[in-house]
């Protein structure tokens, strides 16, 4: 991989982007360790759709099906509606910041606030929560209808200075406080609550600058809905690797919020649908386990 090269002078070192906990970086390492990293990223998601295809054995041990995975009790199907929404939100709220977003900050900033975002929506509607209906089970009407607060705008806006969501933050309790704020929000405007009683619209005051909120009529596929996500995720990684085109571009500021960023996404996506599966292959090898000694064992005592 060839870099461009810094200094003057014979066996100058090239120049560092600033401190920070981990001290000073070369933008040469930051721009390797970026590139890198969205390498993997990539590569993991696609491994991890085409295990929910069932394409693959999971570290080649067990193999998924489709139906295999509708047994397990994280696929259980009321919050696998649940999911299926919050994965098709964010989806459908990263295009557009592909398409905006013109350096490298300035992306990873916007993605950096609409995780902060979605995290909070996820928050705010669990998927496990005590909710009897979906936004998809809303009635069809709302698709049409707007808060009050949004106006005739596509997007929603952000209510900051109603209810103080710090969208351009990024500390570890940014999600708690504005889950926060939005429950003290709700409790307060109780009665001009939607007309529905579904738990899992938005409440009064819960408005966002980066996610996208449609009211869907119907449920989306879990399975079709993380694959796509999953080819979102891919472009967002390899948009990322198109703005930091080479280590000129690089900077403290740039590997800080890459950090941050990739943390989230980590979060969001990997750890959780991981574990599920690191969950349900040590289990299925323990019975396969189990099933072979019986058969041993059984030749050993006839």
């Amino acid at each position: 991989m060839d870099f461009q090269i810094y200094g003057g002078l014979p066996g100058a070192p090239p120049p560092t982007s600033g401190g920070g906990a981990l001290g000073p970086q070369s933008a040469s390492s930051i721009y390797i360790n970026i590139h890198q990293t969205s390498s993997k990223r990539i590569a993991t998601l696609d491994y991890i759709r085409k295990a929910h295809e069932g394409r693959v054995y999971w570290f080649n041990t067990v193999h998924f099906s489709k139906s295999d995975l509708s047994r397990m009790s994280y696929f259980e199907h009321r919050k696998l509606s649940r999911r299926a929404i919050n994965y098709l939100l964010l989806g459908l709220s990263i295009p557009p910041l592909l398409d905006v977003s013109s350096t490298p900050f300035e992306y990873l900033r916007a993605l950096n606030a609409l995780l902060i975002e979605f995290e909070t929506f996820q928050q705010v509607h669990p998927a496990d929560g005590n909710a009897s209906s979906s936004l998809a089970r809303a009635r069809i009407p709302h698709m049409f209808k707007r808060s009050v607060h949004s106006g005739t705008k596509g997007r929603r806006t952000s209510s900051a200075t109603e209810i103080g969501l710090p969208m351009q933050t990024s500390d570890a309790s940014d999600v708690k406080t504005i889950a926060g704020n939005i429950a003290t929000s709700s409790n307060s405007s109780a009665a001009t609550s939607y007309p529905s009683t579904d738990s899992t619209e938005l409440l009064p005051g819960e408005e966002y600058t980066y996610l996208l909120t449609p009211t869907l009529p119907f449920d989306p596929d879990f399975f079709e809905t993380f694959s796509s996500l999953c080819d979102v995720l891919i472009d967002c990684y390899s948009r990322l690797m198109a703005l930091v085109s080479g280590p000129a571009v690089c900077s403290a500021v740039i590997a800080e919020m890459f950090n941050k960023t990739d943390s989230r996404l980590r979060k969001v996506i990997f750890a959780g649908v991981v574990k599920e599966f690191e969950d349900a292959s040590r289990s299925n090898v323990k019975s396969e386990i189990a099933g072979v000694n019986k058969v041993l064992l059984g030749g050993l005592l006839d």
